[in-house]
């Protein structure tokens, strides 16, 4: 007895690459639609990031403002300060010499 064997036609092995072509097709959009997924929770989170920086940044940016406007505003008085002393200094010497030029005059 000769052993059994199958034919397989054409249209046998063209449905069997048909079947194997459908699931590497539904394997790429499985696969497509986690990448989807993975890459808006990447942006998602990278935009979440980017904002809590600028908001980081901005708030260091006002203390910083803040500690400078202070800081001039500290210097521009200390400053007016030596000035009204110098101004007075600069007038007590000249009145006490032209008091000295006036009493010695006199006498």
């Amino acid at each position: 007895m000769a052993p059994e064997t199958s034919e397989i036609t054409t249209r046998d092995v063209l449905q069997q690459i048909n079947r194997r072509l459908e699931l590497i097709e539904s394997d790429v959009r499985a696969v497509s639609e986690k990448l989807d997924v993975s890459f808006q929770t990447l942006n998602d989170k990278i935009d979440a990031s980017a904002q809590d920086l600028d908001g980081k940044w901005e708030a260091s940016t006002q203390g910083l403002t803040k500690k400078i406007d202070t800081s001039f505003q500290t210097l521009h008085e200390k400053i007016d300060t030596y000035f009204r002393w110098t101004i007075g200094i600069v007038l007590a010497s000249w009145l006490s010499t032209m008091g000295a030029i006036l009493f010695k005059g006199a006498l």
